[in-house]
């Protein structure tokens, strides 16, 4: 018995060789040396303390091919006082400065220079969709920044936290645009948080 199981297993084993050496299952794993790794983005970036920044790396191989190497790369942060680094997503922090961003692979590197402009002021008003809340129903919120380039004001995508009162909520959609539900007459406050920065509003509805 175990030298008829010897001898089916040779034969499978004799097939698949044969197969693959006709060109029927090729298995040939096609490997290159690496070259050189670099991120995409520019060397010396700035962006604003209300915003994101998704990082990506390119890997470089001696055969003049190249690949997405965004998600295989190690990726480090100088100064977490000024941003944090969710593997390559940078989220800036309230305080202003600037940090250098490094891509490591093997023993490839490279490295950008991130410099972060600070937010000054949440504006005391923010755009609805319409002249007042006075009425139930949903309203969209948005809130503006400005900046210490002392020439930006944009709007706020990022890191605001929206909160209502009067059995009012919020709900924030998947590119974070923020719906208040108003359900109930009385007195509504509307609050936006960012930061140190704090701003509240306060609706009658009627």
């Amino acid at each position: 018995m175990m030298n008829i199981l010897f001898k089916k297993s040779l034969l499978t084993l004799s097939t698949a060789l044969f197969f693959i050496s006709c060109g029927e299952n090729t298995l040939e794993h096609i490997t290159s040396d690496v070259e050189n790794i670099e991120i995409v983005q520019e060397k010396s970036t700035s962006i604003y303390s209300t915003d994101e920044l998704s990082l990506k790396a390119t890997v470089y191989y001696e055969d003049n091919t190249s690949a997405d190497a965004t998600n295989g790369v190690t990726w480090k942060n100088s100064d977490y006082n000024v941003t944090t680094l969710d593997n390559n997503l940078l989220i800036p922090s309230a305080n202003i400065g600037e940090t250098n961003i490094t891509a490591l692979y093997e023993e490839f590197n490279d490295s950008i220079s991130v410099n972060i402009i600070g937010l000054v002021d949440i504006n005391s008003s923010w755009d609805i969709t319409h002249e007042d809340i006075n009425t139930t129903g949903d309203f969209i919120l948005s809130a503006h920044g400005d900046f210490t380039d002392g020439v930006t004001n944009k709007l706020i995508v990022h890191n605001i936290t929206w909160s209502a009162t009067n059995d009012s909520n919020i709900s924030i959609s998947d590119d974070n645009v923020a719906t208040l539900h108003v359900f109930s007459t009385g007195e509504l406050n509307v609050t936006a948080e960012l930061f140190d920065f704090n701003i509240t509003r306060t609706y009658i509805i009627k």
